[in-house]
């Protein structure tokens, strides 16, 4: 089984799962432009690194309300009752959202050194979590402004330089898992109870420590999408 034939059916298993348990299921695709920001084992930032496309998915689980006030109020629950007692809080909780999921992302970069051109091509899978807080507008639409923390693994990737291919899941700065913040804002418009459509426009950043005679290297992927939110 090759590489997209494994996140398709990832994608369709998470898509089951949450069609099993939740109420709201978010699906979004767009365009990624990443940043490669590297520096040597003396620490100085090299240039020559141009920033490159790629494509961006995501799906995940969106719970609307991080406390529904029309719930707690009636159940007998300790954190129900808790909450009941402290209104303020409730009602802070409940203009919190969030998302649960997963996330395809191509981080890519292009470049040339003395007159050598490369390119870099890598495919990451990750998981992701967005916790936001959505401000209600005119004409039923809203903005929903989220902070993001994710983690990523390579599963392909090539540099190519000098008319040879190399294969980056092998090279240890893209191997390992990459943990990533950031943050995001959707336009969000309903078209119905059912359905929801929305653009989004996010910003997130890998950190790595700098140590002393070491090379790292951050990416720094922004993303513009669009999608639609099922109200299952």
């Amino acid at each position: 089984m090759n590489n997209k034939s494994l996140l398709i059916g990832l994608i369709l298993f998470i898509a089951v799962q949450f069609n099993g348990f939740t109420q709201q299921v978010k699906l979004s695709q767009g365009i990624a432009i990443t940043q490669f920001d590297y520096s040597n084992n003396e620490g100085q930032s090299i240039g020559g690194l141009k920033s490159g496309s790629g494509l961006s998915f995501q799906v995940a689980y969106h719970k609307a309300n991080l406390v529904d006030s029309t719930k707690y109020l009636i159940n007998q629950k300790p954190v129900d009752i808790y909450l009941a007692q402290h209104r303020r809080l409730a009602q802070l909780l409940s203009w919190l959202n969030y998302d649960v999921g997963i996330s395809f992302i191509q981080m890519n970069a292009v470049g040339d050194i003395q007159q050598n051109a490369f390119s870099y091509q890598t495919d990451f899978l990750g998981l992701q979590t967005k916790l936001g807080v959505s401000i209600p507008l005119p004409l039923k639409t809203s903005i929903n402004f989220q902070g993001i923390a994710s983690v990523h693994k390579i599963v392909h990737g090539n540099q190519f330089l000098m008319n040879r291919y190399i294969d980056l899941t092998l090279d240890p700065q893209f191997s390992g898992l990459k943990m990533m913040l950031g943050f995001g804002v959707d336009v969000e418009k309903r078209f119905s109870e059912k359905l929801a459509g929305f653009a989004s426009y996010q910003y997130q950043q890998t950190f790595l420590p700098t140590s002393a005679g070491e090379s790292t290297l951050n990416f720094k992927p922004t993303t513009g999408s669009v999608g639609i939110r099922f109200l299952i």
